[in-house]
């Protein structure tokens, strides 16, 4: 078991019901041209293909024996992607109205401390065709800051760019040339606070920072 810092430590004894103490973000996406009806449901499988897991997102609370205090992290070396990479469907009429009625109600439930402290949901059935990616995870384990530079890496400017990457896997990016220019498809990014889960590059997703684009 490795030791919690006393910040880490204090997060979770702080957490309750009332007061959940994770980071999330909500962001939507508009599908590439000729993308087919199928393509929401392809990009979730594609995320769950992604078993190759960074150690951040093993990462559970333990305690130590005799105590109900979490004062460590042990390793889940068997994570379950099916419980943390879900995929929904909002109700009619399908309007940002209801995506952020889902989106609070998942906001508002506390992370399992039994797994590792991180979920990300894959909603789809917004009328105007866009899907959204809703993702969390513990204060405990990263902050605001880093939960945006895992965002931005998990995304690609490259519209040749043809692989897939999830913001859980360890694996090395490939630098991207500064200034190139945005390509593929267009994301409408929505923080409500900066932390990603989703895919980096397999549909060459374009980027572009929309705060009222609903």
């Amino acid at each position: 078991m490795e030791l919690m810092s006393p910040v880490d430590a204090l997060f979770l004894a702080a957490e309750s019901r009332e007061h959940p103490l994770h980071v999330g973000a909500l962001q939507l996406f508009q599908p590439p041209g000729g993308a087919g009806r199928a393509f929401v449901r392809e990009t979730h499988r594609a995320m769950l293909e992604c078993q190759d897991i960074a150690p951040l997102f093993r990462k559970r609370p333990s305690s130590l024996h005799g105590s109900i205090a979490n004062v460590g992290w042990s390793t889940d070396n068997d994570v379950d992607l099916g419980y943390h990479v879900r995929r929904s469907a909002l109700p009619a009429p399908g309007r940002v109205r209801e995506l952020l009625e889902l989106t609070s109600r998942l906001h508002a439930n506390l992370l399992d401390r039994h797994r590792p402290l991180w979920e990300t949901h894959v909603i789809e059935g917004l009328k105007d065709g866009r899907f959204a990616i809703y993702s969390k995870m513990h204060h405990a384990l990263i902050d605001g800051v880093s939960g945006l530079t895992l965002m931005r890496q998990s995304l690609s400017a490259d519209r040749d760019d043809t692989d897939f990457r999830a913001a859980w896997s360890p694996a090395p990016r490939a630098p991207r040339a500064p200034g190139s220019a945005p390509g593929g498809c267009t994301a409408s990014v929505e923080c409500s606070h900066q932390l990603a889960g989703l895919p980096r590059r397999r549909f060459g997703w374009r980027v572009r920072r929309c705060w009222n684009s609903s």
